[in-house]
């Protein structure tokens, strides 16, 4: 079972592990000026295009939900500092994500930080953004300042990260800005296409399957590089309900034997979950398991209902995860979504075969 944690809580240990990380990564690049050259960046896959300081060099690109990392030159050469775009998936609005950001802050969420600056900004021309300031000591000494700029655009969340000492703060910042403001965002390539608009059908694009979504969700950029598929339904909060395909090549799968095994290792996983329900089901012309689990991730109380079962060309496992307090609601039209699901005609990459069944 797929788990995703607190949005929240991830991003709070990500800006100090990141730069942590990158503290090794290269030697020490020249600072920037605010008349530097730059240089354009752009990621298709994750839609976004960016002009960024030639000094400050690329350390990750593209990776996960990190659409690149570039390092700052500051006085000590051990320690630079850190600019960085990450996708997420959006919220209903930016003023609920911060207000999450707030009760992290009460919370105490990032010890040794206090959060300087919390404040949607309305802009009509650029769009509305979120601007986090956390003002930090780390262990080394000094103050550290870690500015975050949100953006949406195409369901997504675009977070500018600015990690940097007080010396190097004043020329960095409006440097910053500039990226975040000259910043161009496209549909990010989830691999999928719409097959079928009435009934909301797409097909994934390289391994040619398709399902249809419920009324008013369609793909986005996947959380993991592993996932085939993903998509989610409108944001309720910083929330969105969602839908993981996964598929591996054809191994033994005894489904009756699964379901004796299954809720065993659920609980293995996490050990305050509740199985719901295991049991087979129809899946077209074959058979799933078919579960239903119910747990909690960061603050939320989720029910997952996922189906495994063997296609023509891999073994797949489909898992939508919504709030537990519309599931029971929404359950015929996940469970007419899975049933929806089939393999489509055309080369795949190896490890299936080329038919579907």
């Amino acid at each position: 079972m797929a788990r995703f944690g607190d949005p929240l809580d991830q991003l709070s240990a990500r800006g100090a592990a990141t730069v942590a990380l990158l503290t090794v990564c290269l030697a020490t690049p020249s600072r920037s000026a605010p008349d530097a050259p730059t240089a354009v960046f752009e990621a298709p896959k994750y839609g976004v295009k960016v002009s960024l300081p030639a000094s400050w060099p690329i350390a990750v690109r593209e990776e996960e939900d990190r659409v690149f990392v570039a390092l700052i030159r500051q006085e000590d050469p051990e320690r630079p500092g850190v600019v960085a775009c990450e996708l997420g998936l959006a919220p209903e609005n930016l003023d609920e994500w911060r207000t999450r950001v707030d009760a992290n802050s009460k919370r105490g969420g990032r010890p040794g930080a206090s959060l300087a600056k919390n404040e949607v900004i309305k802009d009509p021309k650029r769009g509305d953004r979120l601007e986090t300031t956390w003002e930090f000591r780390p262990r080394g000494g000094g103050l550290w300042r870690e500015v975050t700029v949100r953006v949406l655009a195409n369901r997504q969340m675009y977070s500018f990260t600015l990690n940097v000492d007080e010396n190097t703060y004043p020329a960095a910042r409006p440097l910053f800005d500039r990226i975040v403001s000259e910043a161009q965002y496209s549909p990010p390539n989830t691999g999928a296409d719409l097959l079928v608009k009435p009934a909301n059908r797409w097909v994934q694009r390289e391994f040619k399957f398709a399902l249809d979504l419920p009324d008013g969700w369609q793909p986005v950029l996947a959380p993991s590089q592993v996932a085939l598929f993903f998509a989610n339904g409108p944001a309720h909060g910083i929330w969105s309900d969602n839908l993981l395909v996964l598929a591996q090549p054809h191994r033994p799968l005894d489904l009756k034997a699964l379901q004796q095994e299954l809720p065993d290792q659920l609980r293995a996983a996490e050990p305050d979950c509740e199985i719901l329900s295991c049991t087979l089901a129809k899946q077209g012309a074959h058979e799933a398991l078919e579960t239903i689990v119910r747990t909690r991730r960061g603050p939320f109380s989720m029910t997952i209902i996922e189906r495994r079962f063997r296609g023509g060309r891999f073994d797949y496992e489909l898992k939508y995860t919504v709030e537990s307090k519309r599931f029971d609601e929404l359950a015929p039209t996940l469970r007419k979504s899975l049933d929806s699901f089939d393999e489509v005609p055309g080369a795949v990459p190896a490890g299936g075969s080329t038919k579907p069944a």
